[in-house]
């Protein structure tokens, strides 16, 4: 979240930067700003017709056959987030919380977990404002079952992950929160227990974005934590304003010292060891507000992507711990960052920008999961088209020439999602927006609630702005934060859910009409875990590539699904290519469209629920 009007951080490296970055515009604040100089940055940025001088902007205005209805609070899902606001708009109440996908009951549909809350500060040890569960009823209609699940989560929470930490069959939700995090053990008769302090490391940091994943190949789930700013609930840091009424309000990321994120590695028997520190996290504290975990350059291992605010993004590669770093096994890891080398640490211009939500795929169908960022206002979204080799990460910000850049320069973008909307073989981007402090109010005014928006993937990652067409959803003001997407009516179509502020949050039915067939797989690892974090897919003798990956993270403070969807506009049979993030690979043929679970080494696939009927 980048809170922080029109300000950016430019960041010079020499040598390597020099020849993996085009020059760097000198950049302008509007006059009645007054951004803050820290030692070693620039005080100007860019302004809105800087940067989209000389671009070409997606239409907003241009037609498709997108279409999302909403569903919200007639289905039984009803939820409004709580954030205790007090005008004074405090940097920790304004980022909002996000959701979960997942089928906690093994029924067979996705259901949704929204975080919450709850008065500061801590110590009030609030608990009116739980997070909540929704039991999916198969139909669209939800039942709220928090309390009889026991999943009653308590404090000032944000981000959240799922993934079968205990590799028992069920999965498991992770919550992050401003204060102490938690872990919470799907027990696999519909209920929740929260894994004991004893077996998982405090994380009482501010925290925000999570993610699982297997990261030192014992086949155990761990966790990457993001960690966002040093603030304080009890007291925290306001600047003057001089807001009506109001008077000081909450200041901005650069008057904040950064957190070190946690690294939280399995020990295999239902613990947690902190490698934070063994694996060089605590070097480099950072504002981290996004991540994703995925294999992005095809070596069979999982690398760790972190969106920053106003710093450079992270991008770690695995690599064995020094002999001379004394720890247990289980914590034997070491992250070397590499986000400077791989060009996706800044934008092409040199300067690091507000990153919040990302989303990883391939969205030009060169076979390699691609980086998109939202960000602040007046700042670009961010497109990193990949180019990767098994022994070289290497990246391009392609967001002019992707049409993705000039339209999103009036929003303040959260979550973010990569689907294929009409099932065309092309991934679509789907984000929510909305402005974290009311500047309405300035004499020169930035709105404040703001419209979502769908962009139309017209092929080669070259993308429309669709919007205006998408469904009445999209002509809304909101506060959109977190966003995360599944297919909640099993027609083959993937739909969303959006939390949002100061309003009631949505279900995005998908009702496009499909343009080709739909496959969803949910895979089961065997001798990896059984949440296979960084698997890839890719249907064989398909030109131009269709490579689906199982990414852990993304979004805002969110989780997807963990299923892979992919769709194709002239096949009614698929051979796949399935490469389990333990290296082993199998082929699995003559796949028609339809939900089907892979069990690794099964070598096919395991018809569930059809789709219903409302899909091609």
């Amino acid at each position: 979240m980048y809170l922080c009007r029109h300000f950016g951080r430019f960041v010079m490296f020499s040598g390597v930067m020099s020849m993996i970055l085009a020059g760097c515009g000198k950049q302008q604040f509007p006059a009645d700003s007054t951004p803050i100089p820290e030692s070693g940055q620039s005080s100007q940025t860019p302004s809105i017709t800087e940067i989209s001088s000389g671009t070409s902007a997606a239409k907003p205005g241009a037609t498709s056959s997108l279409l999302f209805q909403t569903v919200g609070r007639e289905s039984g899902f009803d939820f409004v987030r709580y954030d205790d606001m007090h005008g004074q708009e405090r940097i920790f109440e304004v980022n909002g919380g996000g959701a979960a996908v997942f089928d906690f009951d093994s029924d067979g549909w996705l259901d949704i977990y929204m975080t919450n809350g709850c008065r500061v500060p801590l110590a009030l040890q609030s608990t009116e404002t739980p997070g909540k569960l929704f039991r999916n009823q198969q139909t669209l209609k939800f039942r709220e079952c928090s309390q009889a699940s026991g999943l009653m989560q308590f404090g000032f929470c944000g981000g959240c992950a799922v993934g079968d930490a205990n590799e028992d069959g069920f999965e498991d939700l992770y919550i992050a929160a401003f204060g102490p995090n938690q872990l919470w053990i799907n027990n696999g008769d519909g209920s929740f227990s929260p894994l004991s302090a004893m077996k998982i490391p405090e994380v009482g940091e501010w925290s925000s974005s999570v993610a699982f994943a297997d990261l030192n190949s014992d086949h155990a789930l761990d966790l990457y934590v993001t960690n966002y700013l040093a603030e304080s609930d009890s007291n925290p840091k306001l600047c003057r304003d001089s807001k009506p009424g109001i008077g000081d309000t909450g200041c901005t990321p650069p008057h904040f010292e950064g957190v070190c994120d946690r690294l939280l590695i399995s020990d295999g028997e239902g613990a947690y060891v902190n490698a934070s520190a063994s694996a060089g996290l605590s070097t480099l504290p950072g504002k981290g507000l996004g991540v994703a975990i995925c294999d992005f350059g095809g070596n069979d291992q999982p690398e760790i992507y972190v969106a920053n605010d106003v710093e450079a993004n992270y991008l770690f590669r695995l690599e064995d711990a020094p002999d001379e770093i004394e720890v247990d096994r289980p914590a034997r890891i070491s992250l070397r960052e590499e986000g400077v080398l791989a060009s996706v640490a800044l934008d092409e211009r040199g300067y690091a920008q507000g990153s919040m939500g990302v989303a990883v795929s391939d969205l030009d169908r060169n076979g390699l999961p691609d980086i998109f960022l939202t960000h602040f206002f007046a700042e670009s979204n961010t497109l990193y088209l990949n180019h990767s080799t098994s022994s070289t990460l290497l990246f391009q910000d392609s967001s002019r020439m992707s049409g993705l850049g000039p339209s999103s320069l009036d929003r303040v973008a959260f979550g973010v999602a990569a689907i294929d909307v009409d099932n065309n073989g092309w991934k679509d981007l789907l984000i929510a927006n909305g402005h974290t402090y009311d500047r309405t109010w300035w004499a020169n005014p930035e709105p404040f609630r703001m419209s979502p928006q769908l962009y139309e993937n017209q092929g080669a990652a070259s993308f429309v702005d669709v919007s205006a067409s998408a469904g009445e959803y999209f002509q809304r003001e909101l506060l959109g934060r977190g966003l995360a997407t599944g297919d909640f009516d099993r027609d083959g179509r993937i739909d969303a859910v959006v939390s949002q502020q100061l309003d009631q949050s949505v279900i995005l039915q998908n009702i496009t009409v499909s343009a080709g067939n739909s496959w969803v797989l949910k895979l089961i690892g065997r001798t990896c875990c059984r949440t296979p974090v960084a698997t890839r897919v890719l249907l064989r003798d398909i030109e131009p590539a269709v490579c689906e990956h199982l990414v852990s993270g993304g979004s805002f403070q969110s989780a997807n699904a963990n299923e892979i969807h992919f769709a194709l506009v002239s096949a009614n049979t698929v051979d796949l290519d399935i490469q389990w993030p333990d290296g082993i690979k199998e082929i699995v043929t003559d796949v028609a469209p339809g939900y089907w679970t892979i069990r690794q080494g099964d070598h096919r696939a395991w018809s569930t629920i059809p789709f219903g009927p409302a899909v091609k």
